[in-house]
């Protein structure tokens, strides 16, 4: 118990200190960052590419970003599916993990992944209802956030999925713990019963977390194409006054 406050404790003293280091940054380079937002905004490519067009670019950025949502929830469910159904074995009254060797470490897999694949159904849910209602605030998280979450998720599940895997595998079929034609014979026989199983897995995973840095992209490219209506009718009424 001590333990785990000791690293709650460090955690949320490096927070603060994140918080506080990032603040100064800004501080320190205030008028640097404004003049970039400034000139990033107001420059010839803006005027004469992007504030014509910024209505078919938004259409355009909103089904991009849809279509890879929708892309990201597939894979996550090839995941989550294929750890539920192919990585973890039910015979009779017994369930086994021949994947990674401990029941709860596929349960861990199936229920981490299962949490990333419903977020990602309801970040494109909610991104898609945004458009043609008005949804309670208690609805309604910012998108990069949900998006940030899932390859923190992702990733860090990911990591500790595949050591496991690997460290089972250097263990179980280390060398010198066989003869060569016997653990030959054994690594062939654990690559038949899950063999095509992990590799698809692990391809479906990094394909998510690919598609959650790619929506990522898009959404940033979201906010800029944002920030160039909010200037181009802050300039209109600039005319106007």
């Amino acid at each position: 118990m001590f333990v785990m406050q000791s690293m709650l404790l460090v955690v949320l003293q490096s927070k603060d200190y994140s918080t506080l280091a990032f603040k100064n940054f800004i501080g320190k380079n205030e008028p640097n960052i404004k003049n970039l937002i400034y000139n990033s905004l107001n420059n010839s490519f803006v005027e004469r590419f992007l504030e014509p067009n910024v209505k078919d670019i938004e259409y355009i950025v909103n089904t991009v970003k849809w279509c890879i949502e929708f892309c990201e929830i597939i894979c996550a469910s090839q995941v989550f599916g294929t750890i539920y159904d192919k990585l973890k074995w039910k015979i009779v009254d017994h369930t086994f993990c021949i994947w990674l060797g401990a029941v709860a470490k596929c349960d861990y897999g199936i229920h981490m992944s299962f949490i990333g694949l419903m977020v990602a159904i309801y970040s494109l849910t909610m991104s898609i209802s945004m458009q043609f209602l008005d949804l309670p605030p208690s609805m309604i998280f910012r998108e990069i956030e949900l998006n940030a979450f899932r390859l923190g998720l992702w990733w860090a599940t990911s990591s500790n999925l595949f050591f496991w895997f690997d460290k089972k595998l250097s263990e179980k079929y280390a060398i010198g713990k066989y003869r060569p034609r016997d653990r030959k014979e054994k690594m062939d026989r654990y690559d038949q019963l899950i063999g095509s199983e992990t590799r698809y897995t692990r391809k479906m995973w990094r394909w998510t977390i690919r598609f959650i840095c790619l929506n990522l992209l898009v959404r940033f490219f979201e906010i800029y194409v944002k920030s160039i209506k909010k200037n181009m009718e802050a300039k209109k009424e600039k005319s106007r006054g």
